[in-house]
């Protein structure tokens, strides 16, 4: 069977529209796949046998509608393909009716904790892990490149406090993209978030965001190190024909 959670949508988890916030969002879904990991006996024994784990590469988001306030949620999560080095995972959230509210895909690679150098899973041990089929919608590119030709406007310099940052003991998947909200343009509007990870910011370092807007859809947000290396990567577009958008 594929996992779920529910996730019953409260105060703190409200943006200042009202709606479900984006940050909260991304704790759902990240939360739904990281019980899942925990829940394959056979991978989280070799996991913590070895010293290793999961570390996202990239997130694609798709956004139709978000909830509000009291809305009871169900967050689904399945991999749809895995290999020794990586897995590929969808995760959606539906509403109490079974209407998709968000759908996404992410990757992952398999690291050691110690080294930062890929592993690889035994192939008796990935042959545990159940696949399903990829939930029908467009998989964009894993990687999420700065726009050619596109000025960038450099953004405040943001210090990683220790509230961005989670027990990996670098800022949390989902901050990087709270951050790369904070410097949007005033207005925009957006359905669809991709983001692809590069080296973790941890505690102390700053972060130094570069925008860039290609055209009226589309802005991202580069969030580099001080020798001008990504951390993170995000880009959000505002989709053809979606009614309802993300501000």
């Amino acid at each position: 069977m594929k996992f779920e959670i529910y996730r019953d949508v409260g105060p703190s988890h409200l943006a200042p529209d009202g709606r479900l916030s984006v940050r909260s969002l991304v704790d759902f879904m990240q939360d739904c796949s990281v019980f899942q990991l925990d829940s394959e006996r056979r991978l989280d024994e070799w996991f913590k046998a070895n010293n290793a784990g999961m570390f996202l590469a990239h997130r694609q988001i798709h956004i139709v509608r978000m909830p509000v306030h009291g809305e009871r949620m169900r967050v689904v999560t399945w991999v749809y393909k895995c290999n020794p080095m990586y897995g590929l995972r969808n995760t959606n959230m539906y509403d109490a009716e079974g209407n998709v509210c968000v759908y996404s895909c992410a990757s992952g690679a398999f690291v050691d904790y110690g080294t930062g150098q890929l592993v690889r899973i035994p192939e008796d041990v990935l042959r545990t892990v159940p696949l399903y089929e990829p939930y029908p919608m467009e998989y964009m590119p894993r990687r999420v490149s700065v726009p050619k030709g596109v000025e960038a406007e450099a953004g405040e310099p943001m210090f990683v406090w220790c509230f961005l940052t989670d027990a990996n003991m670098h800022v949390n998947n989902a901050r990087y993209i709270s951050v790369a909200q904070e410097y949007l343009p005033e207005g925009f509007g957006f359905s669809r978030i991709r983001v692809e990870y590069h080296i973790p910011a941890k505690y102390g370092e700053t972060m130094y965001p570069k925008v860039y807007r290609a055209g009226e859809d589309t802005v991202t947000v580069a969030l580099n190190n001080a020798d001008g290396q990504h951390y993170a990567v995000t880009e959000f577009c505002r989709e053809e024909g979606q009614r309802e958008l993300v501000r």
